[in-house]
């Protein structure tokens, strides 16, 4: 018998996990694996940058594929914590990336202090806390089961 490694699942199957994101100034999108948004590879939608053959440039200078976008829901661990969707891009990466100028584009503010960072929506609510960590700021998220239909339209970055 064969085992099924797909990340894979149904609506039905999905249980809530936690996905550990880093803020990055310098990556133009959000972007992660596939397999840190398990439960959301049935959603994958073409994306500008997939249709059109774009590949990023990570860290060691490599690039890898870009293979299209999902719409990920998640929520901040927080007993107060917001739910919120943002589309990231899905490359074979090493760690999930929040783009600061995305976050920016969706009218959010990040700030930055010593030792960590707050992205905060319009009304002036904390989205999301990511502590430093040496160079490094980082959130853990609670990964929340993807919207049906997951229509990804309307939520690419803003030409």
């Amino acid at each position: 018998v064969e085992e099924d490694d797909s990340p894979a699942m149904t609506m039905d199957e999905f249980v809530e996990t936690d996905i550990v994101l880093t803020l990055d100034s310098g990556c133009c999108d959000h972007i992660c694996d596939i397999a840190d948004v398990p439960g959301y590879a049935n959603t994958i939608m073409p994306s500008p940058g997939s249709q059109c053959g774009q590949r990023f440039v990570v860290g060691n200078g490599d690039k890898v594929k870009n293979q299209g976008q999902v719409k990920v829901r998640m929520k901040s661990k927080t007993e107060d914590g917001l739910l919120t969707s943002s589309v990231f891009q899905i490359a074979e990466i090493t760690r999930p990336l929040m783009s600061v100028s995305r976050i920016c584009d969706q009218d959010m503010v990040c700030i930055f202090e010593k030792d960590h960072a707050r992205v905060v929506d319009p009304k002036g609510n904390v989205v999301a806390r990511f502590e430093r960590d040496g160079g490094l700021y980082t959130c853990t998220m609670k990964l929340r089961k993807p919207e049906p239909s997951n229509n990804n339209v309307g939520f690419a970055r803003p030409a």
